[in-house]
């Protein structure tokens, strides 16, 4: 491609990453609760690159610890979690996240629009720089492959 081709197509991008920028990130996948516990270990299997997965279990004091103090390695956390689940980490999550300066992503995975997914969602929403609704949880992984991972 040439020089001027090139030009042509980057004034039709509408945002653009420049490449210093472009860099794969590391992602630390983090599954809130039995349902997003069960995401995240799916997606686990996938071995996507950059991508370290674990669970929040606020009942271990030792093994929160250890997973609050990897958020300074990671470049962004994604928190997965369902409908119905126990969401008592994601505040600890938030907090620790925000400690080391990383960007903290919500994924909210839902069947219905009931009153419980509600109040799930109130208390995710305070607790997230970014918070996506999906159905589906291919939807994960697909959001990690766009991500780099």
């Amino acid at each position: 491609m040439g020089t001027s081709t090139e030009a042509v197509a980057a004034s039709q991008v509408r945002h653009r990453i420049k490449l210093p920028n472009s860099r794969r990130r590391l992602i630390k996948l983090v599954g809130v609760g039995a349902g997003g516990a069960r995401v995240a270990g799916a997606t686990g299997e996938r071995e996507l690159q950059e991508v370290s997965v674990a669970m929040a279990d606020p009942g271990n004091a030792a093994a929160m610890v250890a997973l609050l103090e990897s958020f300074a390695e990671a470049d962004m956390v994604v928190v997965v979690a369902c409908a119905g689940d126990d969401l008592g980490a994601v505040q600890m999550i938030r907090q620790a996240a925000r400690v080391a300066g990383v960007l903290v992503t919500g994924i909210f995975l839902q069947q219905d629009h009931g009153p419980a997914a509600q109040g799930d969602l109130a208390i995710l929403r305070p607790s997230c720089d970014l918070l996506v609704i999906a159905s589906d949880p291919d939807y994960v992984v697909d959001m990690l492959v766009e991500l780099g991972a």
